[in-house]
């Protein structure tokens, strides 16, 4: 378990396993160090006030077991180790047996280990020793990042992160094999899809969900509203307005960085609530989540929403018939169908002073990695990083509400088929982005415990996403609680902690969670 220590207090032989700001931020080029110099300790000191250490990464007498105390007829260092009884944690040797007996309890490497370790501070005594060649274990998974693009949250989930998005899924879910991982405000590293030109922001939670929620409602309504006026704007045949759209995409960006999950959260409420044109709502939270957790500016993040929003307004033009239409389209239904990018970029055209990047990622949200996207049938990078990610965004949105041709999916079973269409449909880089972005089981989704118990997603915690707050709104025989209660998954420290056994799909057990919406 890892231990928070102000950098006062740092040593020499400590293990530094997070930071309390992105790594990013930090002259430290690896990501995870031992320090082994007082020159380290002093850059420590200089940019961070405290850090995560990993005891079991650390060495030095702290991070030893207690000595064992031979009764004073066996201190003769030839026989103490034969006549001691062997238990499990004590070290049998003499130079063991002098140390101090109120050293904490924690077991100790092996000896002629430890003192190899230890004598690698003497030749690291400045910054260019943290760029020495990794030891073969992080070297081999340092290959299998770069060979298999594992960054973020996947990257570090070991082999329970294949099981968790694999052809079956696992009854329950080890979130404690989920090596320790500091702030998610921007990923551990830099993707490779984001132009050199993006000066990443570091973002933390300003405010609680429940701190956020009232503005975040407020705001989710007032841009439903906006869009509802631009779909009649467009249908009368009215120019877009868009300082409108600008002003309540501001308000929208403006509580997502405060605290992204609260507009989630209303948004996965109130989403059965509107009309067939509020898809793009949810896309644009979805995409500014994506864009907020890859560290974009806030000019960018607002040009993401913007996408979102606008990336279908061509069906207005579309026939209602063809949209609630609940058989397969014909091959000519379809045909039409996918001309309502066109029909879209159309009306924006139309509309002066709209980003050259908003226009790009909208003409672009439906084309594939492997080219069989439309309308232009691009491939690979030929997609833009806005087209890439609205595609992702889009194609999660759709499929987690229910349409006139299909039920709705659970979010989880979403994220797993983008995982599985991961490399050909979507950037698999991206697609594990986007999944760190909402977590493998997102906000406002609904969730079985191991108790059997069934809950509702309604915080993530930003270091063990598979141990999120949870709003409890059934007995474990599945029947509705009159009164739900949240619990904290990372606080249950029972004998038995509870843990997420599988997702849920919207409707499972015929419940509603919009009846257990936080107002």
């Amino acid at each position: 378990m890892l231990r928070k220590i102000t950098v006062s207090d740092l040593r020499v032989d400590m293990f530094i396993a997070e930071l309390d700001r992105p790594w990013i931020d930090t002259p430290f080029p690896l990501q995870g160090f031992m320090i082994v110099s007082e020159a380290q300790l002093r850059q420590l000191q200089q940019v961070c006030k405290w850090v995560m250490v990993d005891p079991e990464r650390s060495i030095g007498r702290e991070y030893e077991a207690p000595p064992k105390i031979a009764p004073p007829e066996r201190r003769d260092p030839g026989t103490a180790a034969s006549n001691q009884p062997n238990r499990a944690g004590a070290n049998n040797t003499a130079h063991t047996a002098a140390r101090p007996a109120t050293a904490p309890t924690r077991l100790a490497p092996a000896e002629p280990a430890a003192r190899a370790r230890a004598n690698t501070s003497a030749a690291a005594e400045n910054r260019a020793s943290m760029l020495a060649p990794p030891p073969p274990r992080r070297e081999a998974r340092r290959r299998q990042v770069e060979s298999g693009g594992l960054l973020g949250f996947f990257g570090q989930l070991k082999d329970s992160a294949k099981s968790m998005f694999g052809s079956r899924q696992a009854e329950e879910f080890a979130d404690d094999e989920v090596a320790p991982q500091q702030s998610t405000a921007i990923p551990q590293q830099r993707p490779e899809f984001i132009p050199d030109h993006v000066r990443l922001t570091a973002y933390d939670d300003g405010q609680s969900v429940e701190e956020e929620l009232g503005f975040a409602s407020e705001s989710y309504e007032r841009t439903n509203e906006i869009l509802a006026r631009v779909t009649e704007d467009i249908r009368a045949g009215n120019t877009l307005q868009l300082h409108s759209v600008e002003d309540v995409i501001d308000d929208m960006v403006d509580s997502m960085v405060r605290n992204p999950d609260a507009m989630m959260w209303v948004a996965r409420m109130r989403e059965l609530d509107h009309s067939t044109y509020d898809h793009g709502l949810s896309v644009a939270i979805n995409l500014v989540a994506f864009g907020r957790h890859l560290g974009y500016p806030r000019d960018p993040l607002s040009h993401l929403g913007m996408v979102g929003l606008l990336l279908d307004i061509g069906k207005i033009k579309l026939p209602r018939t063809l949209l609630e239409k609940s058989g397969r389209l014909t091959e000519s239904e379809f045909a039409l169908a996918k001309t309502h990018v066109e029909l879209g970029l159309n009306e924006l055209h139309r509309t002066p002073n709209i980003h050259p990047d908003v226009l790009e990622g909208i003409a672009q949200h439906h084309e594939r990695m492997n080219g069989s996207g439309y309308p232009q049938g691009l491939q690979g990078e030929k997609i833009s990083v806005f087209g890439r990610m609205a595609g992702i965004a889009d194609t999660y949105a759709a499929m987690t509400k229910k349409r006139a041709y299909a039920a709705a999916a659970s979010p989880h079973e979403v994220l797993q088929m983008l995982s599985n269409w991961s490399g050909s449909l979507y950037q698999g880089e991206m697609v594990e982005q986007f999944i760190q972005s909402i977590g493998a089981f997102p906000v406002g989704s609904m969730v079985e415990l191991s108790s059997g118990e069934v809950g509702v997603i309604v915080t993530h915690n930003k270091h063990k996403r598979l141990k999120p707050k949870v709003l409890i709104i059934t007995e474990a025989d599945k029947k509705p609680r009159k009164y739900p209660t949240t619990i904290d998954l990372i606080y249950d420290v029972s004998e038995k902690p509870v843990y997420i056994r599988r997702g849920l799909p919207n409707d499972a057990y015929g419940l509603d969670p919009t009846e257990f919406y936080l107002s």
